[in-house]
């Protein structure tokens, strides 16, 4: 769920909580918030403590919270982490948070890109186009993250400037067959190309794919004959027309 700490936050500073505020990342991470009477004194994250920690879950969208009051934790104040500092950030960041749960449905949505309108954009920096360049109309938001070495807060900021400038458009949904249809299919061809290859089969699948411009976890029925075409140019004739017939019951 895309939300700011803000409104979390602020209440706890103005009234002068105190407790441990856990905010839990969706992508793998937790941080705790050590409060006393209003002030934050020190922030763990799984892999930093201290101001380091507090950049880090200012720039999470995707969380869930929970706040225990009173309680008191293990830690040894920070007197570099500056409160202040803390709300003014999240102030200027909720601004685009608001417009974020706007402009994106969520981190399964899909984006392509309009080469044209890219080419010609007046108002995209570097960064923009860094993320443009990541987006193929197939990766999901969450796909795209660990590939742009930003915060999430960063990318998704990025995406929205990609679609308020109209380069960035939601793709269509593509009909990906169930996980479990994916990999009984996969499974059984990799089985026939054995038959007919040797092991080699595996990377014919894999450079198929590539070359119809999808992923074993995004396979579509639509792309079972593509797919097994492409597999073919690099086949003998005679193994091309064993493929092509053991294939037609997946079609």
């Amino acid at each position: 769920m895309y939300q700011s700490l803000l409104p979390i936050v602020k209440p706890l500073v103005f009234e002068g909580k105190s407790g441990i505020l856990q905010v839990t990342h969706k992508y793998n991470d937790q941080a705790l918030l050590f409060v006393q009477e209003g002030i934050i004194e020190q922030v763990k994250t799984k892999n930093f403590q201290g101001k380091k920690a507090v950049a880090t879950c200012a720039r999470w969208v995707n969380i869930t919270t929970s706040f225990e009051e009173g309680k008191q934790g293990d830690y040894t104040p920070d007197p570099e982490i500056d409160t202040n500092d803390f709300l003014s950030f999240l102030e200027k960041s909720s601004k685009n948070i608001e417009v974020i749960r706007k402009k994106i449905a969520g981190d399964d949505a899909v984006f392509q890109i309009d080469s044209n309108k890219l080419n010609n954009a007046q108002k995209l920096g570097a960064e923009d186009l860094k993320i443009a360049l990541l987006f193929d109309g197939k990766r999901s938001i969450d796909q795209i993250l660990p590939l742009s070495g930003k915060s999430e807060l960063a990318v998704l900021t990025h995406t929205c400037r990609l679609i308020m400038s109209g380069v960035a458009g939601q793709a269509t949904a593509k009909n990906v067959l169930p996980k479990e249809e994916q990999e009984e299919f996969l499974q059984a061809l990799d089985e026939k190309l054995t038959d007919l290859v040797g092991p080699a089969g595996s990377i014919l699948v894999e450079d198929a794919l590539e070359t119809i411009g999808s992923r074993t976890d995004m396979l579509t029925r639509e792309e079972i004959g593509p797919l097994l075409s492409a597999i073919g140019t690099t086949l003998e004739e005679e193994e091309k027309v064993s493929l092509d017939k053991w294939g037609e019951k997946f079609l």
